[in-house]
């Protein structure tokens, strides 16, 4: 079997941190046996790139002797699907739910982008969503029975517990500072809000001195496990989101998780003891965290390793593309958009 990947998002030495989870899932389907060629959308050089690409799909299907092509986020589906094989689209956050604003909105850009994502899963063969509230935004009730939550998975043997002294002396850390974790930029400050994530901190400051807050992005995916180790919490205040993988990560590290309810966090962090979700809301945030720092020591992941293992998702998508390639799955009978 062979897939041609299309994506918007890919690591590369300009951008470490794109798409890392894009790539490790084409990595774990080629230990299944699956053929990946890769189709990289420069969309953030200029949006144009998304239809003039659309152009360029076509010839890398019948080079690579794809038999599907499934993209990843909905604007990449759309690129690709102007093209002759069977499309999978997976949607990841803000493809479905759109881009928060600063004043409490979504973004005119986003709103265009989650419609053109609506488009694409009425024409794809099949849909992966990575969480039950990204299905949930599918518009057509057809489309949300079809569709499929496959959360992507974690790279157990890259992110597993370690000691956190010898994390700290990688990374330059006193072992005496408690540090919590925010694995985000701050530019994105109206999604992931780090001025919450910051206040949260705030309020700890006069009662925890040693108290940092560490955030962290753009750095490359093989060094995240040290920064988890590292950290005695990870805090999560976004405002949206479908299945974050650092939440993923943190748990198979062993890190606490104190988070908004958002996605599917929820779900994992019932499953593992020692973690907390909190209203977005500084004070409660703070009280969650001082509860876990106060505690101490990691959480256990083994309740959830089993499902956090990224095999799990890349055996799920080959039964997907079995399916559809069987013709057991297939586009929905069409009816008008509007």
């Amino acid at each position: 079997m062979r897939v041609l990947f299309v994506t918007n998002m890919w690591p590369s030495a300009e951008r470490p941190g794109a798409g890392v989870f894009v790539a490790a899932q084409a990595r774990s389907l080629e230990s299944l046996g699956v053929g990946v060629a890769v189709h990289v959308i420069e969309g953030h050089r200029h949006p144009s790139r998304y239809l003039t690409d659309a152009w360029r799909i076509r010839p890398r299907v019948l080079a690579s002797q794809s038999d599907l092509v499934h993209a990843h986020y909905g604007l990449s589906g759309w690129t690709a699907a102007w093209q002759p094989c069977p499309l999978v689209i997976s949607f990841c956050g803000d493809d479905l739910l759109g881009t928060p604003d600063r004043l409490g909105g979504l973004t005119i850009k986003s709103r265009a982008a989650a419609a053109m994502s609506q488009w694409v899963a009425r024409r794809a063969a099949g849909i992966v969503c990575k969480s039950p509230n990204l299905r949930a935004a599918l518009q057509y009730p057809e489309d949300r029975d079809r569709a499929e939550v496959i959360p992507n998975g974690v790279d157990l043997t890259l992110f597993h517990p370690g000691p956190r002294d010898e994390a700290r002396r990688k990374l330059g850390i006193p072992t005496e500072v408690q540090v919590v974790l925010f694995p985000h930029n701050p530019g994105q400050a109206a999604q992931k809000r780090f001025d919450l994530a910051t206040q949260t901190i705030e309020l700890l400051q006069p009662r925890l001195p040693q108290i940092r807050l560490l955030h962290v992005s753009g750095v490359p995916h093989a060094r995240m496990p040290d920064f988890f180790r590292a950290a005695d919490c990870l805090l999560l205040t976004s405002r949206s989101e479908g299945s974050p993988n650092v939440v993923k990560e943190a748990l198979a590290t062993g890190l606490p998780v104190v988070s908004v309810d958002v996605g599917d966090v929820a779900g994992w962090l019932g499953k593992v003891s020692g973690c907390r979700i909190a209203r977005p809301v500084a004070d409660e945030l703070a009280m969650a965290v001082e509860q876990v720092l106060q505690a101490g020591g990691r959480v256990d992941p083994s309740p959830v390793l089993s499902e956090l293992d990224e095999r799990l998702a890349a055996t799920k998508l080959v039964a997907l593309y079995e399916r559809i390639l069987a013709g057991k799955l297939g586009r929905p009978r069409r009816r008008s958009i509007n």
